[in-house]
């Protein structure tokens, strides 16, 4: 996932169910009494989600809004798109990372935010004790929002198969989320968080549907998030997406008359508020 301007077209899922999320929980932020609030996102992207859903919801006098990613090319991308800010930057970022966070990171941010991000990392209590450091030592909160399961999964394991593409693919584990498989997700989720020494935990799993107009917005999208395009030969990469729409085709996506085809994804929807350590077991 590393082409900015075709996930800036094409993201079109992510964009609503951020939106709608955003809606919902907005109000429940732990807003700073002086309006001085800093705010991280995890996993940006191109930087248009934080644009349009997030940076309108800051304090207008608020202090720092830094934009995150562990592709250089998207960190870019995204500074274009917030270059007459500049109170926003973004930064380079794996937020599960086992070295020590940027000490101009760490302990700085009132709020952590991360829309379609945390299904790429396996390891998860690594990625929320980076989330707890972020944010400041007295106070704060996080929104996490991410698929536990998906239709592109499912065709990944799927294409894994497939002779014409296994030996593209022989790491395909590394790119399902890590609770594809896994029963009562809410309650272990949940869980870690509180491991991780947070409080106040709220976790929802969402079934979303999103209707894409057209045949060829869901293949722009598919290309744009595609962890294994860039392994393909050139010549073969438009077979091995036809490929890859055909399976997500035959795990149930419905055309509708105009055509449209619709999707539902299981989301975690995850709020929760920093805890001194000193209260580690609250809840």
């Amino acid at each position: 996932m590393d082409q900015p301007a075709l996930y800036h077209r094409a993201n079109l899922l992510q964009r609503h169910d951020a939106e709608v999320v955003l809606k919902k929980y907005s109000n429940i932020f732990q807003s700073r009494l002086d309006g001085q609030d800093s705010l991280i996102d995890i996993g940006s992207g191109s930087g248009d989600v934080l644009k349009d859903f997030v940076y309108p919801l800051m304090p207008c006098n608020f202090a720092r809004l830094v934009g995150s990613d562990i592709s250089s090319n998207m960190c870019n991308y995204a500074r274009q798109i917030f270059k007459d800010e500049p109170r926003c930057d973004f930064r380079l970022l794996d937020i599960a990372t086992e070295e020590k966070l940027p000490y101009d990171l760490k302990g700085q941010f009132d709020h952590v935010t991360s829309f379609y991000c945390l299904h790429w990392v396996q390891n998860q209590r690594q990625a929320l004790e980076n989330i707890y450091q972020l944010l400041r030592p007295e106070n704060g909160d996080c929104l996490l929002v991410f698929p536990t399961n998906s239709t592109a999964f499912e065709a990944h394991l799927l294409l894994r198969q497939s002779p014409k593409w296994s030996s593209y693919m022989t790491d395909v584990e590394r790119f399902i989320g890590p609770f594809c498989r896994t029963k009562n997700v809410q309650e272990i989720f949940a869980t870690m968080l509180r491991e991780a020494g947070f409080s106040h935990i709220k976790v929802e799993l969402r079934h979303d549907t999103y209707d894409y107009k057209t045949v060829n917005i869901l293949k722009d999208n598919m290309e744009a998030v595609c962890p294994f395009l860039g392994r393909i030969i050139p010549d073969q990469r438009s077979e091995f997406l036809q490929d890859l729409f055909n399976t997500m085709l035959d795990l149930n996506l419905k055309h509708n008359i105009q055509p449209k085809i619709s999707i539902t994804n299981k989301l975690i929807v995850a709020y929760a508020r920093k805890t001194p350590r000193i209260f580690d077991n609250a809840t």
